[in-house]
């Protein structure tokens, strides 16, 4: 573990964060388990299956406004941390520091926590843990591809699904008069925008790590409008093919609308369902653990943060420390018992801080002194409009529960006072700047082990213009391990169904089938371990084995004596 660290002008982070890359973190980060909260929560609020489609698209607007706002601010302001690099770039620090302290500890922690409770009580979290030790671009960012595009598979399944019933059984009946019983109430309709923006909710994912961006000025935009596009697009058609089986008082009683879709749908398949949609949480727990590991790191470089935690590996670029701090948080927030209510307070506290980002941005932006010549410039009235939603989206719940506005201050007052007492106008105690020796010879041995790990993993990691040059050995073992990625899938799909002889017969002949492979894999290893022979060795074995008679003329004293004939 590298204990030099970077600073805000001199930052060894490369730049790891291609196009592909970045659209599938932010597609990642959107689609999560908001498609399967929000729904219900916005139909019960618009009341018909044509305004709630319609507050679908409107959300989606809102984000992409908010989105351009930030892609403006990432692209000016070159630094890692989202809302904390920005307000203290506007001269804001204790307001930073105050949202700085409520996030790093509370907000992501526990958005975290509920992610992982909900995938399967931590299973996941110490893996994701150990992909976000490695490099970004080789290990972390390739897997958030993976993710992003199972994600996607498991989305078409439900939307090619709905559409069959559409377009081929004509199952139209709830599109008609898809207005009727629309509740045009302002105050729902706000809190039905306000479910929809929760679902949508990780636009900003990449400004949390704008360092790390290859071209910001080309990707931040890109994969903002990408990752919003394509993500509304499956939020709507996801939506429609729900309504294609399910009437408005299905879709409000349902406790799970995709459970109840594929039990009217997909017959026996969906037992699957449950299992595939837990996939879904993976690449969103990645994608929360990039970003809130690199706010803390961002913290950390203004020293609002304990300085060691900004710290990172000298060969993966991973700022280590920052992730396992977030990870150690959410395992302890794990066991408080509400933690949805503790999120609702949160989401107030989330969107206290980006209205004050957007103030600072508009004020500048017409001061005209917020420029760069990389920057990526938006029109004034893209930030002017999302600081009006904001705005909205911060009185509305008041009326509704002003404890949700109580709470939420009352944290980020708690983070200010935190900055007052250590921080400002003193510097953190000695023992927040410097790392003890003994926690760095620990550290060196857990970072030797990683490297050990990331050492195999590069092994198998060729490239495709190398792919005909694997041995034989190589290609047994990434072959053993696809098979035995598949066969945990349909051991889940099968234990999904329950029990039964059938059942058990078809796991038994995976089970024959995984020990044939791996002899032949042991067998593969047996050849490849085996001790060559050495050519030169072999020739003066031969030489020395036979004796050649010495041509006419030369000395027959140094010749060697001819091997003796052993009678019979």
């Amino acid at each position: 573990m590298s204990t030099s660290s970077a600073t805000s002008s001199d930052n060894p982070q490369k730049h790891t964060i291609g196009l592909i890359t970045a659209i599938s973190y932010t597609v990642g980060d959107i689609v999560g388990s908001g498609i399967f909260i929000s729904p219900t929560s916005i139909l019960n609020h618009a009341g018909s299956v044509g305004l709630s489609l319609c507050l679908w698209a409107l959300c989606a607007f809102i984000s992409l406004f908010g989105a351009l706002s930030y892609v403006e601010l990432g692209t000016t302001i070159r630094k890692s941390g989202c809302d904390f690099a920005y307000l203290s770039h506007f001269g804001w620090r204790p307001l930073a520091s105050s949202f700085m302290w409520v996030s790093t500890c509370l907000s992501y922690p526990a958005v975290l926590a509920i992610q992982a409770i909900s995938f399967g009580e931590y299973i996941v979290t110490g893996p994701l843990m150990l992909l976000n030790f490695f490099s970004l671009k080789k290990v972390a960012g390739a897997f958030q591809i993976v993710a992003t595009a199972i994600k996607l598979i498991v989305a078409s399944v439900i939307i090619f699904t709905g559409l069959y019933h559409i377009l081929i059984k004509k199952q139209t009946q709830n599109f008609q008069n898809s207005f009727q019983g629309s509740d045009w109430n302002p105050g729902n309709l706000v809190l039905g925008v306000y479910s929809g923006l929760f679902a949508y909710n990780g636009w900003d994912v990449l400004n949390f790590g704008a360092e790390e961006i290859e071209n910001p000025r080309r990707t931040l935009p890109i994969a903002a409008i990408s990752g919003i596009a394509i993500s509304a697009t499956v939020f709507i058609l996801m939506n429609v093919s729900y309504f294609s089986v399910l009437s408005v008082e299905d879709f409000k009683n349902s406790p799970a609308v995709a459970v109840t879709f594929a039990e009217r749908t997909l017959g026996n398949f969906h037992y699957a369902i449950p299992f595939l949609i837990s996939l879904l949480l993976i690449g969103s727990m990645n994608t929360t653990i990039f970003a809130c590991s690199r706010y803390m790191y961002s913290g950390a470089q203004q020293s609002v943060m304990p300085t060691p935690l900004r710290g990172i590996h000298y060969a993966s670029r991973s700022p280590r420390l920052a992730v396992f701090a977030e990870i150690l948080i959410a395992i302890c927030l794990s066991f408080i018992g509400n933690l949805d209510q503790l999120i609702s307070y949160m989401s107030f506290a989330l969107w206290s801080q980006r209205t004050c980002t957007q103030a600072g941005f508009i004020y500048f932006k017409l001061r005209g002194t917020l420029k760069s010549k990389n920057s990526f410039e938006v029109p004034i009235f893209v930030p002017i409009i999302f600081f009006i939603i904001c705005i909205a989206l911060l009185v509305i719940p008041i009326t509704q529960n002003y404890h949700v506005a109580i709470y939420g201050l009352s944290m980020t007052a708690g983070g200010a006072l935190i900055y007052i007492v250590f921080i400002y106008p003193k510097v953190l105690p000695e023992m927040t700047t410097t790392i003890p020796p003994d926690l760095i010879a620990r550290l060196q041995k857990f970072d030797q082990l990683i490297t050990k790990i990331e050492d195999a993993i590069e092994e198998i990691d060729v490239g495709t213009d190398k792919h005909f040059e694997r041995s034989a050995h190589e290609m047994a073992l990434v072959d053993s391990m696809s098979m035995f990625l598949m066969d945990s899938l349909l051991w889940a799909v099968q234990a999904t169904k329950g029990g039964g002889a059938d059942k058990n017969e078809d796991l038994l002949i995976d089970l024959a089938r995984t020990k044939r492979v791996t002899a032949d894999m042991k067998a593969i290893n047996a050849r490849q371990d085996a001790p060559r022979i050495n050519k030169t060795a072999a020739a003066n074995f031969v030489r020395n084995a036979l004796w050649e008679v010495p041509e006419q003329g030369t000395s027959t004293e140094t010749a060697p004596d001819p091997p003796v004939k052993m009678e019979e």
